[in-house]
């Protein structure tokens, strides 16, 4: 079931950072989480959907110059990601696979950002949302 577009998720992140951090004053990691907690359906519906949140959020958090340490710890395994559901339209692929490797050079400029810190209980909250089954 694929329940939103790669532009859809892509829009809605960008969004969400713009609202979250500069009107509602929240730190990178706390709008992170907010976003994969607001969204835990659309983020575990498939492996395309978590690849594409786990980039996007990366990209949008280092345009701020940093990114949550449940993010960065965790982008590794979403990187390198080739192979989606046969569901998932061709376009929005390619569209995500341009997205990895912006998200790779970013990531590779050590010196452009930090990785923020967060609670063993934030981390535990993120583990557990990205736990959740879809119906």
């Amino acid at each position: 079931m694929n329940l939103a577009s790669y532009e859809s998720i892509k829009s809605s992140i960008v969004l969400d950072f713009e609202e979250y951090l500069e009107e509602d004053g929240l730190n990178v990691a706390q709008v992170s989480a907010k976003i994969l907690e607001e969204d835990w359906r659309m983020v575990n519906d498939s492996l395309f959907t978590k690849t594409l949140y786990f980039v996007s959020i990366a990209i949008e958090s280092l345009k701020y110059k940093e990114i949550a340490d449940f993010i960065y710890s965790k982008l590794n395994i979403y990187v390198e990601n080739t192979k989606f559901e046969e569901h998932i339209d061709q376009d929005d692929i390619e569209m995500l696979t341009r997205d990895i490797n912006i998200c790779k050079k970013l990531i590779n400029d050590k010196g452009g950002y930090k990785i923020k810190e967060t609670s063993d209980s934030a981390k535990s909250r993120v583990e557990y949302i990205l736990g959740l089954k879809v119906d």
